[in-house]
């Protein structure tokens, strides 16, 4: 018996890796088959006697094999006037000398009154995956298929390490545990209200009051001399303007935390405009909307701040559905996630939040300007329920080289993408971003040409 081993680094050119060595190991931690979440997967179709297969992508051996279009064939010639026959399609891997390719296969039987099913034999230098099995009767006009696809005896999908799951059966255990998570967050967020309002009431009882108001129609608000500030009552809030109906909280420098009661449904626009003081909030499950400027701190007229006032926490619940303009922007939130619910974003949402870091975002569309100048953003993740982004959202996001999105090429090519998205077709807003992540492969700016490439490759998790 004999020891072997890799992958080594190279000192004077004493290692030496083939292609071969690397399909080998690929092949030895991905089975072979069709990927399940790439393209059409192959799918099979007939008009008359034309057969059309999808497009999809396959691993046999560790190589791969991408088809970006649809394909047909005319299998006209192979239909017998007397006797039916059976045809075998499929994918070869043929790692001859002089082929080495992967391509597609159509392999006839012989017609017979009781025909046999072809099938084809892997050697030393071809392995096949069965797509289908055709049969053309005698003189017919039309194909008979039967999907071999997801039968692993001849062709199957493509599994994770060591062949324990297909790919989307990983997606969708991981979307039963997403929204285990969001019920279960939904749960403590409506804990931590009723415990934030039950020590709120206690201190109302020992007489810590000093301000209380209205400022919905059945919204209440009370301030206590510690600079906490609660909501209670249910729907939405008021919505109010800057100088000729200004709100009863605007500009106060003693909020310093706001706990809103679960019933309030919606944040009034510019409720706490101006209220600089204001470091966190606790917004209950039953928010379904925060207004234009609800938010919105002093702002040095949009430059670059030395430092930033308002908010530094920030919890956005799973029901909203609308961001106002400006809800949130200037101010000092490091981090936040956009709940899949957001359908509704107004611009600048986040602009001028030069703190933030990290954003994970699910809404359905980034809207205008929406990160504009956020200038340490550098961990921006995309969920698959991005549908539209706008333009400028990333102008000024100097530390932005790299997106992460949660689907796959295909699906973040049908994402619209509107006229400088990307913050690179103005010179004086040209951001770093080069790349974006996806599931199955990534995109690439190529400044040359000012346009995005796409390679394929598996996604690396936590890599820049």
């Amino acid at each position: 018996m004999a020891f072997s081993f890799g992958f080594f680094n190279a000192k004077n050119l004493d290692r030496t890796y083939t292609a071969e060595n690397f399909n080998d190991y690929l092949g030895s931690i991905i089975c072979d088959g069709i990927q399940d979440n790439f393209g059409q997967c192959f799918k099979q179709s007939a008009s008359k006697l034309k057969l059309t297969i999808g497009s999809g992508k396959a691993w046999i051996r560790g190589h791969y094999f991408i088809s970006d279009t649809s394909y047909t064939y005319d299998l006209s010639r192979y239909v017998d006037e007397s006797l039916p026959r059976y045809m075998a399609v499929g994918i070869c891997c043929n790692t001859s000398e002089n082929v080495r390719n992967v391509s597609f296969e159509i392999f006839a039987g012989t017609p017979a009154t009781n025909p046999a099913i072809p099938r084809f034999q892997n050697t030393d230098y071809k392995k096949y995956l069965t797509l289908c099995i055709i049969r053309l009767d005698a003189g017919t006009s039309e194909l008979s298929i039967t999907d071999y696809r997801e039968n692993n005896n001849f062709c199957g999908y493509v599994r994770c390490i060591l062949g324990k799951c297909k790919v989307t059966d990983m997606l969708s255990q991981l979307s039963e545990i997403q929204t285990q998570i969001k019920d279960y967050n939904i749960t403590v967020g409506q804990l931590t209200t009723k415990i934030n309002e039950l020590t709120l009431k206690i201190d109302e009882m020992t007489g810590d009051v000093v301000s209380i108001g209205k400022c919905g129609q059945s919204v209440d608000f009370v301030l206590y001399s510690d600079g906490r500030l609660l909501l209670k009552g249910t729907g939405a809030t008021f919505d109010y303007s800057t100088d000729s109906n200004p709100s009863p909280l605007q500009n106060n420098a003693n909020i310093k935390s706001v706990i809103v009661s679960e019933g309030v449904t919606g944040i009034g626009e510019r409720l706490f405009q101006y209220c600089d003081n204001l470091k966190t909030v606790s917004l209950p499950t039953t928010l379904t909307a925060i207004k234009k400027a609800a938010f919105l701190p002093h702002i040095d007229g949009y430059i670059y701040h030395q430092s930033l006032n308002g908010l530094t926490e920030l919890k956005i619940p799973e029901r909203v559905t609308e961001l106002g303009v400006n809800a949130f922007a200037g101010t000092a939130i490091k981090s936040v996630t956009v709940p899949s619910s957001v359908t509704t974003v107004g611009a600048m949402a986040f602009s001028e939040c030069q703190y933030l870091e990290t954003v994970r975002y699910g809404g359905k569309v980034i809207s205008d300007r929406m990160f504009v100048r956020c200038t340490k953003l550098k961990n921006l993740t995309l969920t698959k329920s991005v549908k539209e982004i706008v333009g400028g959202c990333f102008n000024y996001c100097e530390k932005l080289t790299q997106i992460t999105y949660e689907g796959s090429l295909a699906d973040w090519n049908a994402v619209k993408k509107n006229n400088n998205w990307d913050g690179h077709s103005n010179s004086t807003t040209e951001t770093p971003l080069t790349k974006i992540q996806c599931l199955d492969g990534y995109v690439e700016y190529v400044a040359g040409t000012k346009t995005w490439k796409e390679s394929y490759g598996k996604m690396s998790i936590g890599k820049k």
